[in-house]
């Protein structure tokens, strides 16, 4: 038996960025090329150098509209050990992606690979980009920030410059394509009497108008009077337009011949919060699901299945959860064969999901 002293140190866990950067999409057909595509938003994982991070394989059909449909990702048990990073974001970034309209395929596929480097040693670019989207602040925020500026700024360590004014972009006159997001980062000096000088982009953010409306921005904008160097500020456009569901058939096509559950019989008297699946609801993309469940007499729900959901699984498997947890009154015999639709509807200024129909 080894003993205590010999036994190899536990690797020291470092903080990483995680891009998912996708492949090639293939289609039963051949290639499959998107006319936009919309990349994942980074995540952060901590661990060991040497561990790797799950890549995502995503399955789907494209339909005569040119947008995915029957979005699935495809389970691939992981080989431990392995560097743990959320990728919520995958598919709801790809469901903003088009292809050509016109031309349906089915059996497509495309994998993204997680590509993870450690924070203190990325790409300045992925920095930015990870710093500006959506994320939990960690522990190494400061770090993280100090690496988004020029060496030799003086915009940090002495004190942030005393804002003023800070202008912002008439961020409603700017496109943003349903489902999409955008940012970009400026960078500039302050001269002697609180005027930004020198203003630029860093690097293109993927957003023309964004990119002049944010150094537009930066120019109007006041600051104490003391000159600085090396400053930096982002501005980031989300989509505030929903990405709308394809469009749902009849639930009538589900109901099994046989059915007994009345649609004027249901009586739900409890239905759990309601919630989208994780990661949709950020990028404001629409949904819905078809689902069949039976009802024992004293109103438990039982046998969900998901009949139909679109344009992702994740709106069935969220749409079962919440039927299947829900209660319905009693009945002498129970009820059998229903089918229900749970409509996941974004409308302008706040989320609410449409049960029941």
């Amino acid at each position: 038996m080894p003993s205590a002293s010999s036994e190899q140190p536990l690797a020291t866990p470092v903080g990483h960025i995680v891009d998912f950067v996708p492949g090639h999409a293939e289609c039963d057909g051949g290639a499959a090329v998107p006319v936009r595509a919309e990349s994942p938003f980074p995540a952060y994982a901590m661990g060991a150098h040497d561990l790797k991070p799950m890549s995502a394989t995503v399955m789907f059909d494209i339909n005569a509209d040119g947008r995915p449909v029957r979005i699935v990702r495809q389970q691939t048990p992981p080989t431990p050990p392995y560097l743990y990073a959320p990728s919520e974001d995958v598919l709801p970034a790809f469901t903003a992606w088009r292809f050509a309209a016109g031309q349906p395929r089915t059996g497509c596929r495309v994998r993204f690979e997680a590509m993870a480097t450690a924070a203190a040693e990325a790409p300045v670019t992925l920095v930015r980009r990870y710093y500006v989207a959506p994320h939990q602040r960690r522990g190494d925020q400061a770090a993280l920030f100090r690496r988004i500026h020029p060496a030799d700024t003086d915009c940090i360590e002495s004190g942030r410059p005393r804002i003023r004014l800070r202008a912002f972009p008439a961020f409603e006159d700017i496109p943003q394509a349903p489902g999409t997001w955008s940012y970009s980062m400026t960078a500039f000096d302050i001269d002697r009497s609180g005027k930004p000088v020198r203003v630029r982009l860093t690097e293109p953010g993927g957003n023309p108008a964004l990119d002049r409306a944010s150094v537009a921005a930066v120019r109007r904008s006041r600051f104490a009077p003391e000159a600085r160097r090396g400053c930096t500020y982002p501005y980031h456009r989300s989509a505030t337009e929903a990405l709308v569901a394809p469009a749902m058939p009849d639930k009538a096509r589900y109901v099994a011949e046989g059915a007994r559950c009345p649609d004027r019989d249901t009586g739900w008297t409890f239905m759990p919060a309601l919630s989208f699946p994780a990661g949709f609801e950020r990028r404001r993309i629409e949904g819905w699901a078809i689902i069949g469940y039976d009802v024992a007499s004293w109103g438990v729900i039982g046998n969900v299945r998901v009949l139909a959901a679109e344009p992702a699984a994740a709106f069935g498997e969220e749409a079962a959860r919440i039927v299947g947890a829900s209660r319905q009154a009693a009945s002498p015999a129970g009820r059998t064969g229903c089918v229900d639709v749970v409509r996941f509807v974004m409308p302008e200024g706040r989320m609410t999901v449409a049960e029941g129909e």
